[in-house]
């Protein structure tokens, strides 16, 4: 991916809030009042009516997912689905 991370971690004058990773990783969180898999979270996500602005890549989505627990906001569960904390 050619995108520079930098870029796109944190909206700023030319990155919306809609389009940055700390957004969409606020908005998977606000998914997870039960327990999913990343396929769940991704087919919520990947639709029109998602309630977020523009569709991220699946790509975009890991990283968010991955700032999440790098923030202490979501663990893994023994069955492998991904929780708030």
């Amino acid at each position: 991916m050619s995108t520079n991370i930098q870029t796109i971690l944190i909206p700023h004058k030319h990155v919306r809030f809609c389009e940055s990773l700390i957004g969409l990783a606020g908005f998977i969180r606000g998914l997870l009042d039960e327990p999913r898999t990343l396929d769940e979270l991704w087919a919520l996500i990947d639709r029109d009516n998602s309630g977020w602005m523009n569709r991220p890549s699946f790509y975009n989505m890991v990283l968010a997912i991955n700032i999440l627990f790098a923030l202490k906001q979501i663990e893994l569960t023994s069955s492998n689905r991904i929780r708030r904390i």
